[in-house]
Order: structure tokens, then C-alpha cells, then sequence
């Protein structure tokens, strides 16, 4: 009989290389969005406005602001709400919307008990784009190419979807950096299951903050953002609302069409992930708790055992098959992101990174009773009662 230690590492260099053998081809089939090809006039299509919620955002909103007034030619038109903004971002958008009539510029001054920030100023800015057939929620630090909007509009229209979200271009100064981004890849596509989210059958949903376009009819029926006024995450929650009220949607990959800088280092990224870890498990330490045994086992352990002298040489050789294999799929999640394939040797670390950010966050939320988003700190109750209110 085989050595318990050794039946281990059996176990989990299957799951790794099966895992790997089902993920992988998934992901392939997913989608790719392309920029849309000027053919002279624009013929008569569907309308939309795109959406921009902007805090202090004066280091990023410039470049992200004129690609998309680029492309207002287009029957686009742009509405960024200025909520709150304290440092330089008001004169940029005022600057910029003197030189351009297809610019709105909502400016909130007060946020109104109930909501969080970004999400009251996303349904402001909603309400200002007026009877659109399209809304398109993106970030202040999301560049478009020519092209990249009118062609997620055209592929919601003709594909009859209620919301379309993809994952964009990501530009990382590191390979730290380009590993951590590599490595919260594959627990995305392992934990949302996105090649799911174009089957109506299926309950996977998944919203991206840099595009979530949604369909104007969909989103109202579905409650818009009121119903998630209160959720940090509220990009996944978006995409979340409009399939679970009946929408169709889909995920692609609009790394030809739009871009960002995510975090500028990997401490940067520790530090915006710690906001919405704990929250985007539901406030919850038993899935922490679960989520953790199961990183540790399935990701983390393959690239420790072969270091262990005591194993039998068959547990260590397994063990360091399994670890290739993830290697493999962090490095197929980089490549999709648009970073470095090499990222992928990250993988262990980044993992380990990623579990000390939720703990942290977890932690912390439980220790101070809160959680601070964007400057503004949110009792941790609200939070809790909002996330039990739309899981009921």
C-alpha cells in the first residue's frame, strides 16, 4: 500500500493537472472583444452613455477621460460624476468639458446616508445619461481604444445581451506585481467560472468594473444600483443583479479594447484589495476559513512537499508535477491579462500574498467594527445587513 503522504501528493497533482486539462480550454472558448472598424458614417444603432464615478482621481482621469471623448463621434456620449474630489480632479474635468460639449460633469457634494460613495455616484450618474438604450459603467483609469466602446455596444446588441463585462489590458511596473495580478487570475476564473456566465442555466455572474455594459430596460427592472448601494463590489454585484433577475449575460476578454494600470506595486495592491476581501466573501470567516484550508492544500502545498527530505521520492516527484501544472495556468492567466507569461513563477507567493490581504482584512473589519472605502469609513453592521438582505 502506498504511503499516505504519497497518496496526497497523487491527489493533488490530479486535481492540478485535470483542473488545468478543464479550466484552460474553458477559458479559450471565451470570447474576444475586438475595437469596432470605421466604415463612414455611422449608421443608425443603438444609444448609450458611458459612466464614470471619479474620487480623486486627477493622477489617471485625463488619458481615460479623452479616449473616450474620442470616441463621442460615435452617438457616445460621456458622463463622469465628480463625487467628492478633493485634489485637482473638479479643474481637470472642468478644463476638459470647456473643450467638449459631449461631456457631462455631475458633481456630488455630500454623500447621502445609505450608500456608499461609488455606487450612489455610479446611480447619479445614471439617472444623468438620460433615456439611452446602453449604459457603460467603467473606471476613472480604464483607456479605450478607438473603436473598444462601439464594439462592446455592437456585441451586446447583436448577441441580444442584457450585460456584457470583460477583463481588460493590465499594465504592471514588477514582475511581483505582474505575479500577484497572475496568480488573483486564476482564483477569479477558478471561484466565478466565467466561460459560465453566457449560459442561462448556469448561476455564474461576474461584473468588471473597467466595462460593465448594461442594457438601460435590464438594469432599471433589475433595481439599477439601488439594490446594491451598500456592496463593495459592486462591479460583480451588478452582473450578479442583472442575471439573477433574468438578464443575459456574458464575459469576454477586452484586452484589445481597453486597459489600466490596476495598482502601481504590489503593496499598492495588498492595500486596495484589503478594502474588499473580506467583502466580497460576504463578511463571512467560515468561507475564509474554507477558502484558506483550500488555497493552502490544493495551490500552496505541491510547492512545498518536494522539499520535504522525509517523503518518499514518488510523494515529491507528484507534488512537484502539481506545481508545475499551476505554474502552467498562472502563466496562461498572465498571458490572457496581457503581462508577462513568466509571472506565472509567482504563483505560490502570490497566493500567499493574497491570503494574508483577506485575513487582514477580515481581521480588521471585525476588529475596528468598519471598513473604510475611498476615504470614507462604513459601519461594518450596514455591511453585513446589506449583504444578508440581497442573499435572502
Amino acid at each position: 500500500m502506498l504511503p499516505p503522504s504519497t497518496l496526497l501528493a497523487a491527489a493533488l497533482a490530479a486535481v492540478a493537472i485535470v483542473g488545468g486539462a478543464v479550466v484552460l480550454p474553458a477559458m479559450g472558448r471565451v470570447r474576444r472583444l475586438r475595437p469596432a472598424e470605421r466604415r463612414g458614417p455611422r449608421r443608425a444603432g443603438p444609444t448609450a452613455a458611458v459612466v464614470v464615478a471619479a474620487r480623486d482621481e486627477a493622477d489617471t482621469i485625463e488619458p481615460a477621460l479623452h479616449s473616450l471623448l474620442a470616441q463621442t463621434d460615435d452617438g457616445v456620449r460621456v458622463v463622469v460624476v465628480d463625487d467628492r474630489s478633493t485634489d485637482g480632479t473638479t479643474d481637470i474635468l472642468r478644463r476638459v468639458a470647456r473643450a467638449h460639449r459631449e461631456l457631462e460633469v455631475v458633481r456630488i457634494d455630500a454623500l447621502p446616508p445609505g450608500w456608499l460613495g461609488k455606487n450612489h455616484a455610479l446611480d447619479r450618474g445614471a439617472k444623468a445619461a438620460g433615456d439611452v438604450d446602453f449604459l457603460l459603467f467603467t473606471d476613472a483609469d480604464v483607456v479605450f481604444e478607438p473603436g473598444g466602446v462601439r464594439a462592446a455596444i455592437e456585441h451586446a446588441d447583436r448577441e441580444g445581451l442584457d450585460h456584457l463585462t470583460g477583463a481588460p489590458r493590465i499594465r504592471a511596473r514588477s514582475f511581483a506585481l505582474a505575479g500577484m495580478i497572475a496568480s488573483f487570475g486564476v482564483l477569479f476564473g477558478l471561484f466565478t467560472r466565467p466561460w459560465r456566465v453566457r449560459d442561462p442555466k448556469s448561476s455564474a455572474a461576474v461584473g468588471i468594473g473597467a466595462l460593465n455594459l448594461v442594457r438601460r430596460s435590464a438594469y432599471v427592472a433589475a433595481g439599477g444600483h439601488r439594490r446594491i448601494r451598500m456592496r463593495i463590489d459592486d462591479d460583480l454585484r451588478l452582473g450578479r443583479l442583472i442575471k439573477e433577475s433574468g438578464g443575459r449575460s456574458e464575459f469576454v476578454f477586452a484586452t484589445d479594447v481597453a486597459s489600466l494600470e490596476w495598482y502601481p506595486s504590489l503593496g499598492a495592491m495588498a492595500r486596495g484589495l484589503h478594502k474588499n476581501a473580506f467583502a466580497g466573501i460576504d463578511f463571512r470567516l467560515t468561507i475564509a476559513l474554507a477558502a484558506t484550508v483550500f488555497i493552502v492544500v490544493v495551490f500552496i502545498a505541491p510547492f512545498v512537499l518536494p522539499f520535504l527530505g522525509g517523503l518518499p521520492l514518488a510523494a515529491r516527484a507528484l507534488a512537484a508535477a502539481a506545481a508545475v501544472a499551476h505554474v502552467a495556468g498562472a502563466a496562461a492567466s498572465a498571458r490572457r491579462a496581457g503581462l508577462r507569461m513568466d509571472a506565472g513563477l509567482f504563483f505560490p507567493l502570490g497566493l500567499t500574498v493574497f491570503l494574508f490581504v483577506l485575513w487582514r482584512s477580515a481581521v480588521g473589519a471585525l476588529a475596528t467594527r468598519r471598513v473604510v472605502w475611498r476615504d470614507t469609513a462604513y459601519p461594518l453592521r450596514d455591511l453585513t445587513d446589506a449583504a444578508r438582505k440581497e442573499a435572502a
